[in-house]
């Protein structure tokens, strides 16, 4: 099973761009089943922020129940997890937090990575990084 990052549930339901249509055909193949991934609670979060951020809240609601559509039961992110995200943040100082938390609950869930167009996560050892592209 893979993790499903924030970045393809926001480019699947932006504007056009070169990882939409990726982003779109790999949601689809999770709502499927063809393709084994789930997401976490914090990619939730950041889906509403990123969103907030930029005045679109009601579409971020709706993103938010889309994301809900293809992965009903997120994965928890628990003390050990949150720990865990801390001690990778001083083993990778130059990853956002949140990524950590990410590489985090696939260590810990021992998921084979993260669906993500994000590069960040090729600097994280143990992480590997699945471009929806290339899925």
């Amino acid at each position: 099973m893979k993790l499903v990052d924030a970045n393809v549930f926001i480019y699947a339901a932006g504007d056009d761009h070169a990882s939409k249509a990726p982003c779109l055909r790999v949601l689809e193949l999770v709502h499927r089943g063809e393709l084994e991934a789930n997401t976490d609670i914090e990619v939730l979060q950041e889906i509403l922020h990123y969103y907030q951020r930029r005045g679109r809240v009601g579409f971020g609601a709706e993103v938010l129940d889309r994301a809900l559509t293809v992965a009903p039961e997120p994965l928890a992110i628990t003390v050990p997890i949150m720990l865990a995200a801390g001690e990778m943040l001083s083993r990778h100082p130059n990853i956002e937090a949140r990524d950590a938390i990410h590489a985090a609950v696939v260590l810990d869930e021992g998921l084979e990575g993260i669906i993500s167009v994000d590069r960040g996560f090729d600097a994280i050892a143990g992480i590997t990084r699945f471009d929806p592209k290339d899925l």
